[in-house]
C-alpha cells in the first residue's frame, strides 16, 4: 500500500466479504485488523478479497509476536528499498549527465545528435525495468487493471508519459525537449523519499516491538524428571516454571517457592525491586534481580500481562480518529481527481498557450507527480502510532485512536474516590491513649494490644492494624481467647487481661465508659476517620484511628490538571464528611458525593450538557456506567474486570502522576495530526496549481513530493522524541 487511496480501497473490500463486521487498515504499519460477524469466516476468504483488489495479504502466524514480526517486514522491505535507492542513483546520474551535457555531445555529422538521446532513451529503458521503477509501474498497472487508483498510478502515468514522449522525439522532429532527465528525476527522488519514509515508520513501530522483546523465546519447565529448556509457547496454565537471578519472568504466575527480588519496571514502571516470595503474583516481562523463584503459571501468551498490553497497543494503533477518516475519503477520490486535473491541464495549456506539445506534456506529468496522496494518508495514523507505543511505553495503555484524540480535547476531568484517588484500603493515621500525658511509649502499648487481639480477624480495620504494628516492629502476644464480633470488633484474653477492640457501639454496649474520647471522636469523626476503641479490663485505654488515605502523588497530579487548564471534581458513593475531608487534602472543592452508580452516570452527563468534555476515573463495579458514559473513561490496574472492560484508557501501574502525561501526549498527539493534515492539504492546494502554470519541472515536482510524505512522519516522530518532557504540564 502506497496512500489513504490504498487503505480506502484494501478496507472495502475486507468488508464485502460476508460475515465481516468492520475492517481497520493501518497504512503505516501495513496490517489489517478484522472483526466477524461470523466466526466461520475463513482467513483465506479475505486473503482472496485482498488479492482481488489488486494487492497481497498474508495471516500473522500465532506463533509470531506481532510487534516484531512487522519490524521484520520493515527490516526486509528496508534492504528492498536500499537496493532499489542504489539502481536509481547508479542510472539516474548518467541519465542526468547526459542531458546536461547533450549540447556538447552533439555534432553536425549524420546522427551526431542522436546518439546522446538514444544512451539517455537505453539508460531509462534500464531504470523502468529495474527494481528502482519496475515495481511502481506493476503496482500502476495494477491499480489500473483493478480500478483502484493509488499513487503508483500517477507515479506511473507520469514517468510513462515522459519516457514515451521522449522515445517518440527520437523518430519525430520538431516535438520538443525529451523528458528522459526527468524520468530520472523522478524515479530518483520517490525512491529516496521511499528510503526515508521506510526507515521512519519502521521507527514508529519501535515501541510495540520494544514490548514484545521483553518476553523471552524459552523458559524452563519443571518436570518429574528434571528442568526442561522448552519454547514459551508450549507453556501451559498449571506448569511450573524455574526462573533464575537476572532473568525475565516469561508468563504470569504465582509464586511456589523460593524468594526473590522483583523488577518489574518493565510492566509498572516501579523502578526498585520489590520481594516476591511464596503466595505473591509476577508478571511477565518482569525480572529476576537476587534469588531464584519457581512459578505456577495462571496466564500465558497473548493472556498475560504484557501480552494484553502488546495487543490493545496494536488494536490502538489499528484504529482511526474522527480526522483520520476524514482523511481516508478525501484520499480516496484523490487520485481520479488528479488524473483529471493532469488532463485538463494537458488540454488548457494546448488550447491556451502555443508553447506545443512537449511544454503541455511537462506541465501535465509535474501534475500526476507532485500530488501526494500519501501525506493524507500518512498524517493521522504515524502520530497515533508513536503516541500510543510511547503511552504503552510509559504505563498508559490506550484502547483506540479514538479514545486518544478524545483525552487530548477533554476539560474536565471526575475522579471516583475509593480505590482511585486513595489506596482503596484503611491505613493506621492516628494512635492516641487515655493517659493525660501521652508519649510514643502508650501509643505503641495501645497498638500492640490492639494488634495482639485483631491479628486472627480478616475484618480490612483488623488486617490494617495489624500491618501497623508489624511496620512498627511490635511483637504480638497470643491470645488465651478469641471471640469475633462481625463487622464491630473483637475480644480476647491477653496476658490475664480482657482486651476489647472494636467500635463505640460494641464498647459502650460491653458497659465499657469512654466518654473522655467523646470531643476525639466528634473531631475523627468529622474529619472521615474511622475510630476503632481499645479497652483492657472495662477500661478504656486508648483509640486508634484509621482512613482510606490518599495515593502518593494525588495531590500532585491533581494540581498537574489543574495547570493544564482542566477542571477537577470528585464523585464518589462515600459519605460527604469522608469525602469531602480527602477532597481538601489533595486540592479538590468540588465534590459530589453519596452517589449511587447510576447517578454518577447522570452527573457525567449532566457535566456533558453544560458544554464539557469529559474524562471519568474510576476503578470499581459501580464506576462502570459513568466510565462508559464518560468522553474518555480511564482506570487503574487494579481495577474490577467490570471497569477495565468500560474503560478507555488503563493506568497499568497506579500512578495518578499519569494521567497528567495521558493529557499533555494526547494534545500533543492532536496538535501534530492536525499539523500534519494541514500540511498534507495545504501542500496538494498550493503544489498542484503551480505544477500546471509549469513554475515546477517534473523532477522538482517528485522532490517536492518526497518530501511531503517525508515530512508528516518525521513530524509524528517528535512524539517519541519528546516522551521524556512529558510530565511537564508546560511540555
Amino acid at each position: 500500500m502506497t496512500c489513504g487511496s490504498c487503505v480506502a480501497r484494501v478496507e472495502r473490500a475486507l468488508q464485502s466479504v460476508s460475515g465481516v463486521r468492520q475492517a481497520r487498515v493501518n497504512l503505516t504499519t501495513e496490517t489489517a485488523t478484522v472483526d466477524l460477524r461470523d466466526a466461520s469466516v475463513e482467513r483465506a476468504a479475505l486473503i482472496l478479497a485482498v488479492r482481488a483488489a489488486g494487492y497481497d495479504a498474508d495471516t500473522i502466524r500465532p506463533a509470531d509476536r506481532t510487534g516484531t514480526g512487522i519490524e521484520r517486514t520493515h527490516d526486509a522491505r528496508l534492504r528492498e528499498q536500499k537496493q532499489a535507492l542504489g539502481q536509481a542513483v547508479s542510472l539516474a546520474v548518467p541519465i542526468l549527465a547526459l542531458d546536461w551535457l547533450g549540447p556538447t555531445l552533439t555534432s553536425r555529422e549524420i546522427g551526431g545528435g542522436v546518439w546522446p538521446v538514444a544512451i539517455q532513451a537505453l539508460l531509462t529503458a534500464l531504470l523502468l525495468c529495474s527494481s528502482a521503477g519496475g515495481p511502481i509501474l506493476v503496482g500502476g498497472l495494477r491499480a489500473l487493471i483493478h480500478r483502484s487508483p493509488n499513487m503508483d498510478l500517477l507515479i506511473s502515468l507520469g514517468v510513462s508519459v515522459a519516457f514515451v514522449s521522449g522515445v517518440v522525439s527520437l523518430f519525430v522532429s520538431g516535438l520538443g525537449h525529451v523528458h528522459f532527465h526527468a524520468v530520472a528525476m523522478i524515479l530518483g527522488f520517490i525512491n529516496l523519499g521511499r528510503y526515508f519514509e521506510l526507515r521512519a515508520r519502521r521507527d514508529t513501530t519501535t515501541a510495540v516491538a520494544a514490548l514484545a522483546r521483553r518476553l523471552p523465546r524459552t523458559a524452563q519447565r519443571v518436570t518429574p524428571s528434571g528442568v526442561d529448556e522448552v519454547p514459551v509457547e508450549q507453556v501451559r496454565a498449571g506448569d511450573r516454571l524455574r526462573v533464575a537471578q537476572d532473568t525475565v519472568i516469561p508468563v504470569d504466575g504465582r509464586v511456589v517457592g523460593g524468594e526473590a527480588a522483583v523488577d518489574e519496571s518493565a510492566v509498572t514502571g516501579e523502578s526498585v525491586p520489590k520481594a516476591r516470595q511464596a503466595g505473591d503474583l509476577v508478571t511477565a516481562g518482569s525480572v529476576v534481580r537476587e534469588g531464584l523463584l519457581t512459578i505456577e503459571a495462571t496466564r500465558v501468551g497473548a493472556e498475560s500481562t504484557l501480552g494484553r498490553i502488546i495487543r490493545a497497543v496494536e488494536e490502538a494503533q489499528s484504529g482511526k480518529t474522527r480526522l483520520q477518516r476524514i482523511a481516508d475519503r478525501v484520499a480516496g477520490v484523490f487520485v481520479p481527481i488528479v488524473v483529471a486535473f493532469a488532463l485538463l491541464t494537458l488540454a488548457l495549456t494546448l488550447w491556451l498557450s502555443d508553447s506545443g506539445l512537449a511544454a503541455a506534456l511537462h506541465r501535465a506529468v509535474a501534475v500526476l507527480v507532485i500530488a501526494c496522496p500519501c501525506a493524507m494518508g500518512l498524517a493521522t495514523p504515524t502520530a497515533v502510532l508513536v503516541a500510543t507505543g510511547t503511552a504503552a511505553l510509559r504505563g498508559i495503555l490506550v484502547r483506540d485512536a479514538a479514545a486518544l484524540e478524545a483525552a487530548g480535547r477533554v476539560s474536565m476531568m471526575l475522579l471516583d474516590k475509593t480505590g482511585t484517588l486513595t489506596t482503596g484500603a484503611p491505613e493506621v493515621t492516628e494512635i492516641q491513649s487515655a493517659g493525660a500525658e501521652e508519649d510514643a511509649g502508650d501509643a505503641s502499648r495501645v497498638l500492640q494490644l490492639a494488634a495482639s487481639v485483631e491479628q486472627y480477624s480478616q475484618h480490612p480495620l483488623a488486617r490494617a492494624i495489624v500491618a501497623a504494628a508489624r511496620r512498627a516492629g511490635l511483637a504480638l502476644s497470643e491470645p488465651s481467647s478469641f471471640t469475633n464480633h462481625p463487622g464491630r470488633g473483637a475480644r480476647a484474653e491477653i496476658d490475664g487481661t480482657t482486651m476489647l477492640v472494636g467500635s463505640a457501639a460494641l464498647v459502650a454496649r460491653a458497659g465499657v465508659d469512654c466518654t473522655a474520647f467523646r470531643e476525639r471522636l466528634r473531631g475523627m469523626a468529622q474529619a472521615g476517620r474511622t475510630v476503632v476503641l481499645v479497652a483492657a479490663d472495662n477500661e478504656c485505654i486508648g483509640l486508634i484511628s484509621l482512613a482510606d488515605t490518599a495515593r502518593p502523588g494525588a495531590a500532585a497530579a491533581v494540581k498537574g490538571l489543574s495547570d493544564l487548564g482542566l477542571a477537577i471534581a470528585m464523585i464518589t458513593g462515600d459519605d460527604r464528611s469522608t469525602a469531602e475531608a480527602v477532597a481538601a487534602s489533595i486540592g479538590i472543592v468540588d465534590v459530589r458525593a453519596e452517589l449511587s452508580p447510576e447517578a454518577k452516570r447522570e452527573e457525567v452527563i449532566a457535566r456533558q450538557k453544560s458544554g464539557a468534555r469529559v474524562a471519568f476515573v474510576g476503578d470499581g463495579i459501580n464506576d462502570g456506567p459513568a466510565l462508559t458514559a464518560a468522553d474518555v473513561g480511564v482506570t487503574l490496574a487494579t481495577a474490577t474486570d467490570v471497569a477495565a472492560g468500560a474503560a478507555d484508557v488503563i493506568i497499568v501501574h497506579d500512578d495518578l502522576g499519569r494521567l497528567v502525561e495521558l493529557v499533555v501526549l494526547a494534545r500533543r498527539s492532536v496538535r501534530i495530526i492536525k499539523q500534519n493534515l494541514f500540511w498534507a492539504f495545504f501542500y496538494n492546494l498550493i503544489a498542484l496549481p503551480l505544477a500546471a502554470a509549469g513554475k515546477v519541472p517534473p523532477g522538482y515536482a517528485a522532490a517536492a513530493m518526497m518530501a511531503s510524505s517525508v515530512s508528516v512522519v518525521l513530524n509524528s516522530l517528535r512524539l517519541r522524541r519528546a516522551s521524556g518532557k512529558l510530565g511537564r504540564p508546560d511540555a
